[in-house]
């Protein structure tokens, strides 16, 4: 069988709710508005390329406008409630093809998040949840009229997001973290994000990196040690090709200079923090990229992911590309299948 992971999804219903309440696809400038991508919400063009591949199934991960950024912190609640009991529904009435459900939440409300984490997981089955990084704020609102607020982006370790860590710790399931930089980086003083495309190919990746960086440092992983974070696009793809620079470099360089009484080093080096994220094979194909990864991480902590439905085809090239670059991989059987479903399952309790 073939998990795949990180296979995005908009909910219909979701559509509908939003189109209604929020903001009519007409007028949102947000450029990953699923209208244009039909495998994103329509469910029978998905399943008719997911059958084109024998023992292929799905995790839906969610992807659309971020709850935060266009309600308040009340309504956002709303809002995710609507999109995870779409996600739900999909599940329920296609089991055999989709294993499993991701949960979108309403990160500008914690108190709200942390009852849905619960609801979700515990009520409808969930398999974990979906934080994006940066996380962003709604500025203002107007009617149809909505500005994000660039300059109080959030990172994802701040404090008050640590009650979401202890919470799927408990759970214990994975989180799954997704880029969303709207400028992205890299980007320069009066450039707009898109320009070459840099934000989805270096920026993005760059993101997750950050975002990895981060949770190691801010003790995140000292604390909680029974989180898997699941990072997209293999890792970041720029981790494990960094792994030198964050080994003993970095450790002597934090021994010139201290990060004091909270260091989160006492019991491993970062490196090793490093090494317990779980890596998906979202590289386009790339067997180098793969191997890279598999070098840093190790086969149980890759799980096979395509980043469906975001290519050319509908998901179909993804798909097609990433089946057939882990078959490349020259490890042995028994590792392509821990990647395939081994791991998932393990983690995912399937």
């Amino acid at each position: 069988m073939k998990i795949d992971i990180y296979a995005h999804i908009c909910p219909q219903k979701f559509i509908d709710y939003f189109s209604q309440h929020v903001v009519s696809p007409e007028k949102l400038r947000e450029t990953d508005w699923p209208a244009g991508l039909p495998p994103l919400w329509n469910i029978d063009k998905r399943l008719e390329i997911m059958d084109k591949y024998e023992d292929y199934v799905q995790v839906l991960v969610p992807t659309g406008p971020a709850s935060g950024v266009f309600r308040s912190p009340r309504e956002a609640a709303e809002l995710a409630r609507v999109f995870n009991d779409g996600l739900a529904e999909i599940v329920s009435k296609y089991p055999k093809k989709f294993v499993g459900a991701v949960a979108y939440l309403p990160l500008n409300n914690i108190d709200a998040t942390l009852k849905e984490i619960d609801r979700v997981i515990d009520e409808l089955g969930f398999k974990g949840i979906c934080l994006d990084t940066p996380i962003y704020q709604l500025k203002k609102q107007s009617g149809e009229n909505y500005e994000y607020d660039y300059e109080t982006v959030k990172p994802i370790d701040l404090p008050e997001f640590m009650p979401v860590y202890e919470s799927m710790s408990r759970h214990k399931l994975p989180i799954w973290i997704h880029p969303r930089g709207k400028g992205a980086l890299p980007v320069y003083q009066g450039e707009e994000r898109g320009k070459y495309q840099m934000h989805w190919a270096i920026g993005w990746p760059l993101e997750s990196a950050m975002a990895m960086y981060r949770l190691v440092f801010s003790g995140v992983l000292t604390k909680y040690p029974n989180l898997r974070f699941i990072i997209h696009h293999g890792g970041s793809g720029i981790i494990p090709s960094l792994a030198g620079r964050l080994d003993y470099p970095l450790e002597d360089n934090l021994k010139m200079r201290p990060l004091g009484k909270e260091n989160p080093f006492e019991i491993k080096r970062p490196i090793e923090y490093f090494r317990m994220f779980y890596a998906d094979t979202a590289l386009s194909g790339d067997v180098a990229a793969l191997m890279c990864g598999y070098d840093f991480f190790g086969a149980e902590h890759m799980l096979f992911g395509t980043d469906y439905p975001y290519d050319i085809e509908g998901g179909d090239k993804y798909i097609r590309n990433t089946i057939n670059a882990v078959h490349r991989m020259n490890i042995s059987d028994a590792d392509k299948e821990r990647i395939f479903e081994g791991n998932a399952k393990q983690i995912l309790r399937l």
